[in-house]
């Protein structure tokens, strides 16, 4: 009876200890990011820039600065483990550049050739920006700002609008371009794990706890905090664009609606049918992407 008992009780351990072991496993992938830092710049296209590093309160961003003759600049937001150097992200830089509009790519703190900060998927990334804002209104005069980002620079340029103020210093947000923006964290991760490994999205579902306790305890951060903090009621005062790919395997196309619906009237969901996946909005429909970023940002 007493070995049946201990068996029982040796399962029982097992089967916990696998349990906090596979919450883990997504609590440490969702924070872990690629410290390799590309080589890719604007110049590799022929565009001219300034490599700028602008001084935060505790950390630094890293920033490229290319000047044209427009009244409005661009600020381009990678997404997560991304940065600057990304080859899409040189893609926008020549396609925004070849329309004539001031561009600023930044890395966001922990990505690309920037500095050490707090990671919470764009909660506290949206003060990168600010300090963005900051320094070239003050440094190069520059007032008028849109935002183009993609999944967590989307879900970061997003939770920026709804904390712009339009007159702060003199700054306008004429508007943001969101593709693919993230709202509910958990399930982005753990559908990958359903994804990536052999497990059904049941059991990946199961995890679902175990991961919000181990990430509380060990990163301080709450998987619930971006949800919530759409969740406010707040509308977003500046015209924006919310993009998703039909055929997206990383953010649910359903999130990046539910995202548009909750800004409001200001914000206007568009969805590409015959894009291939994360990241393929523009190869999917070339001339309709520039079209609604010319739009937004004429």
């Amino acid at each position: 009876m007493n070995l049946l008992k201990n068996k029982k009780k040796l399962i029982f351990v097992v089967l916990v200890f696998v349990y906090l072991l596979l919450s883990f496993i997504v609590a440490f992938s969702a924070f872990s990011i690629d410290d390799e830092i590309l080589n890719g710049t604007p110049r590799d296209l022929g565009i001219n820039y300034q490599e700028i590093k602008i001084e935060t309160e505790n950390s630094y961003i890293s920033s490229w600065w290319i000047p044209a003759d427009s009244e409005t600049t661009i600020i381009l937001l990678h997404g997560l483990r991304g940065q600057k150097a990304d080859p899409e992200i040189l893609k926008k830089i020549e396609l925004f550049h070849n329309n004539g509009l001031s561009l600023i790519a930044i890395d966001f703190r922990n990505h690309g050739s920037s500095g050490e900060g707090d990671f919470t998927f764009g909660i506290d990334e949206v003060n990168d920006v600010y300090a963005t804002i900051d320094y070239f209104h003050k440094n190069e005069g520059i007032n008028s700002y849109g935002l183009w980002g993609f999944s967590y620079g989307a879900t970061t340029a997003l939770l920026f609008g709804l904390e712009f103020e339009k007159q702060i210093d003199e700054i306008e947000l004429i508007g943001i371009f969101a593709e693919s923006p993230y709202l509910d964290l958990l399930e982005v991760f753990t559908d990958q794990v359903a994804y990536r490994t052999p497990l059904n999205n049941t059991m990946a579902n199961l995890l679902k706890p175990g991961t919000i306790f181990l990430t509380n305890l060990i990163y301080d951060f709450d998987f619930n905090s971006i949800k919530n903090t759409f969740g406010t009621n707040r509308e977003i005062d500046s015209p924006t664009r919310v993009i998703s790919c039909f055929n997206d395997e990383i953010v649910p196309i359903s999130q990046s609606k539910e995202i548009s619906e909750i800004l409001g009237f200001n914000s206007y969901y568009e969805e590409f049918e015959e894009c291939n996946g994360h990241g393929y909005v523009q190869k999917s429909d070339p001339e309709r992407y520039k079209n609604i970023l010319q739009d937004l940002f004429k």
